[in-house]
């Protein structure tokens, strides 16, 4: 899939860069390129997440895909979810203040699929 028509840029090599770069520089273009976050703003994330909703909250339920300002987090149960569902516009305004504004716009809850 090359990704055109949806908002996220197409697949390119880096420009101007003849020599090897940085893994991490590497990793946010690649990322940019699937809508995804930075890497330092998806590590940011996961590190503020107890801060973000709390520590026993943050117990019941994790982060698992920042793309195109959409956070998805997976609750561990319905309960759980129920009570993050309340929360989705303190969650995503705290996700802000800890990645800055506009990083986090919508705020979707998910239950564990089962495999």
């Amino acid at each position: 899939m090359s990704g055109r028509g949806r908002g996220r840029r197409a697949w390119q090599p880096l420009r101007g860069k003849a020599s090897p770069v940085p893994v991490r520089d590497a990793l946010d273009l690649l990322a940019s390129t699937m809508g995804l976050a930075s890497v330092d703003g998806i590590n940011r994330l996961f590190l503020a997440w107890p801060d973000i909703v709390g520590t026993e909250l943050a117990t019941q339920c994790s982060p698992k895909r920042l793309s195109d300002a959409t956070l998805v987090v997976e609750a561990i149960d319905q309960q759980w979810a129920t009570e993050l569902r309340w929360m989705t516009q303190l969650i995503a305004d705290r996700c802000c203040e800890a990645l800055g504004e506009g990083a986090v716009t919508e705020v979707k809850i998910v239950r564990p699929s089962l495999r």
